[in-house]
């Protein structure tokens, strides 16, 4: 598939950018489909993403995907969202148009997605307990609620600022329990080692981990961690947290947020294109090359 007399531009907004995987994966999506399109990874200083999405849209860039710490500020520079984003308030994913800037969250069925083929793990039924209430554990809850999750827990820092999430959530999920537990309060220890204690899915939706970004840890008490729970960290630099290996040294499954990156990077890649990949393939590309082993020529989907 070519796309007539012009290369399409598609990109990447985050601070800090520099060890994104995801240019490899779209533009290895793109040569596997014989797509005539480049995408790029653009470090934006905060005070600047609006005029770089301006930019971006002025010079007839096709789409972008939004990363930290932008998933929540950039609604600022949209005309139109999608519902889930509406919910959520966060979007990952943009397509530009002649006449409009829309926002995505395609993070939300990612992580349902990656739960499902990276770990064999579906929603429905279970319970789930969230490190953090910011754009990206929102979207989590989202889509596990989407998919039937029993119950929802999100850990936060500043609950006070999740207050409209609670809101939007119990609206839009009213069958389902959508519950909130500050991190930091002492006294309120024992409700959270009892919501962690009895979710089948606990996820670090913080940048906690993060390479370069924030460092030390949220799990209080590794006794609190049971061997039947899958922990899920949606940090993939480095793809070993402190999170992940407190959980594997407690004999829990784990899986590593490369797998939530090459899940949402299909959804994304799929709204701008109406093509798809095989995430299992992509996923196993991925590590190939982050390893630094040549990738293999792949043939089309």
């Amino acid at each position: 598939m070519t796309t007539g007399d012009r290369t399409l531009l598609y990109g990447l907004l985050g601070d800090p950018v520099a060890q994104s995987l995801s240019p490899f994966i779209m533009n290895r999506a793109f040569a596997i489909h014989d797509i005539d399109a480049t995408y790029v990874a653009f470090g934006v200083a905060p005070d600047r993403l609006e005029t770089a999405v301006g930019g971006l849209w002025a010079m007839g860039a096709s789409g972008i995907n939004v990363t930290y710490p932008f998933k929540e500020e950039i609604l600022y520079s949209l005309d139109a969202i999608s519902t889930a984003a509406e919910i959520v308030q966060a979007v990952n994913t943009i397509v530009f148009t002649d006449d409009t800037i829309e926002g995505i969250n395609t993070d939300a069925t990612g992580v349902a997605v990656a739960l499902e083929r990276f770990a064999e793990v579906t929603a429905e039924r279970r319970r789930v307990f969230i490190f953090g209430a910011g754009g990206s554990a929102r979207a989590a809850a989202y889509g596990l609620l989407e998919r039937g999750a029993e119950s929802v827990a999100f850990c936060a820092r500043a609950p006070e600022r999740a207050e409209m999430t609670m809101e939007r959530f119990g609206f839009a999920f009213p069958e389902q329990e959508v519950a909130l537990v500050p991190l930091s309060t002492r006294g309120d220890a024992a409700r959270r080692r009892r919501l962690l204690r009895a979710a089948d899915i606990v996820i670090n939706a913080t940048p906690v981990g993060m390479a370069g970004v924030a460092e030390g840890r949220i799990l209080e008490q590794a006794d609190w961690i049971r061997p039947e729970q899958i922990y899920f960290d949606f940090v993939y630099h480095p793809r070993h947290t402190p999170f992940l290996q407190a959980a594997r040294a407690r004999r829990a499954r784990t899986l590593d947020g490369l797998a939530l990156l090459v899940a949402q990077a299909a959804e994304s890649f799929n709204v701008w294109t109406d093509h798809t990949f095989d995430v299992g393939e992509m996923a196993a590309a991925v590590e190939a090359f982050a390893n630094g082993a040549p990738p293999r020529e792949q043939g089309v989907n």
